[in-house]
């Protein structure tokens, strides 16, 4: 029986080992629901129209944490009509995007931003440079946000 001991201990101690981690199991998992809960939750989409003067801006936005997507179409009084797509980060109340759209035939790839302010969006304007197909903000400290072109919330379409 003394031979026997040392093996039943390792035995029981193993049983218990296996069924203590069982119950940790449950709670990560019951966590990870939680946090899967809660990233589910931050997914949105909001859409926002600007019109002054003939010119009309439809930006519609989907969310997901700080991940931004969605399209943007700008038809600017007699000018060609850019429609396309935007993907870029939410970081606070500021979005930059890069916005991928035909226009004249041509694709092409520019930067823009947007500062959130009372349900608004205020688009940011800066010096830009072109850099590999793409238009760029030279310096993202340089954005100045008026009230020249605002976006309000609409519905979507």
């Amino acid at each position: 029986m003394k031979k026997y001991f040392p093996l039943m201990a390792f035995a029981t101690a193993a049983f218990a080992a296996c069924t203590s981690n069982s119950g940790s199991e449950s709670a990560a998992d019951s966590t990870i629901t939680a946090e899967t809960a809660v990233v589910a939750a931050a997914e949105s989409r909001t859409c926002y129209v600007h019109y002054k003067n003939r010119d009309s801006i439809y930006l519609d936005l989907h969310t997901k944490g700080e991940q931004v997507s969605g399209t943007l179409n700008i038809s600017l009084y007699e000018k060609d009509r850019n429609t396309g797509t935007v993907s870029g980060i939410m970081k606070g109340d500021t979005i930059l995007l890069d916005y991928t759209f035909q226009s004249e035939g041509l694709q092409s790839v520019r930067q823009v931003a947007y500062l959130q302010k009372d349900g608004k969006l205020h688009e940011g304007f800066a010096e830009v440079q072109e850099q590999n197909g793409k238009t760029s903000f030279k310096s993202l400290s340089d954005l100045k946000f008026d009230d020249q072109v605002v976006l309000e919330q609409s519905n979507c379409k």
